[in-house]
């Protein structure tokens, strides 16, 4: 029976990493009824983002390539040739110029483009017939995710821990604090890209924290989850909504690609929460 629950829970590990890509097939699926939409808001997330992303490859790479050919002198040389130094310093800038283009790109999705991402969440619920009616959420959140103002159960985290970091960004609503927590801590790890291999993967694994968080943020808008039912779900769960997170942010970096990722990403987190209703683990089991 132990080794059962470990497989099952093994096999539900794997599931939940492979939603974002669920996304990519469903959209592949019903090109008709959702290329046209994402195609449109690619568009303008690629017009917004020139602004930006141009000035940065030509006026950052350089800088930044120069500062890290420094470093890595002082660090490696004498024990390898100037060479050796240069060519990682090359790549790690490069690196470091996708990592920061990616990430703006995002960044860009998500404040400036609109909510396109909330309605192809929206409309995998509607496909599932799961989208809810104000009148029947009421007794929902209650009875899934506990008490919606008790928090007697709830476990404290650590400042900016993984836990508290995903789960503010679930919680969060769409304000200054939502707007500049991202960015901050964007700012202050990447740094972190300087370190070759380790450095990048870190960096990554960070961001993905806030893709943990918002995973299901949507689901909990619209089933009106209080903060404290919110915290309790994600500290339940959080690695395999780390796993999701992680997933998603990685695809969502890659260049030219990960535009699309960000909307099919979406689609498959609706289409993780909607298997989770049907297990009858977010929806209320009837008397």
């Amino acid at each position: 029976m132990i080794k059962l629950d470990i497989s099952k829970g093994r096999v539900e590990d794997i599931r939940t990493a492979l939603y974002p890509v669920r996304g990519l097939f469903h959209l592949l699926h019903h090109p008709g009824k959702y290329a046209g939409p994402i195609l449109v808001s690619i568009l303008k997330v690629i017009a917004t983002s020139t602004v930006t992303i141009i000035p940065l490859l030509r006026y950052g790479y350089g800088p930044q390539q120069n500062l890290l050919n420094k470093i890595y002198q002082h660090m490696l040389e004498p024990k390898t040739s100037a060479s050796f130094a240069s060519t990682v310093a090359t790549a790690t800038a490069a690196v470091l110029c996708s990592v920061e283009v990616a990430t703006l790109t995002i960044q860009l999705g998500l404040y400036f483009v609109g909510s396109i991402q909330d309605r192809l969440f929206d409309s995998i619920l509607r496909e599932r017939g799961r989208l809810p009616s104000s009148e029947n959420t009421a007794g929902i959140s209650e009875k899934v995710g506990g008490p919606a103002h008790n928090t007697d159960d709830l476990r404290d985290h650590a400042f900016l821990s993984p836990r508290s970091v995903a789960i503010v960004a679930a919680q969060l609503e769409d304000s200054w604090s939502s707007f500049l927590l991202r960015p901050t801590i964007f700012i202050l790890t990447l740094p972190l890209n300087i370190v070759p291999v380790i450095g990048p993967a870190t960096f990554i694994g960070i961001q993905a924290l806030f893709r943990t968080g918002e995973a299901h943020k949507r689901y909990f808008n619209l089933y009106h989850w209080s903060k404290a039912q919110i915290h309790r779900r994600i500290d339940a769960r959080f690695w395999q909504y780390y796993r999701f997170g992680l997933m998603a942010t990685v695809l969502e970096m890659i260049p030219f690609a990960g535009y699309v990722f960000m909307y099919t990403n979406q689609m498959g987190a609706a289409m993780w929460a909607m298997d989770l209703h049907e297990q009858k683990l977010l929806e209320p089991k009837n008397d």
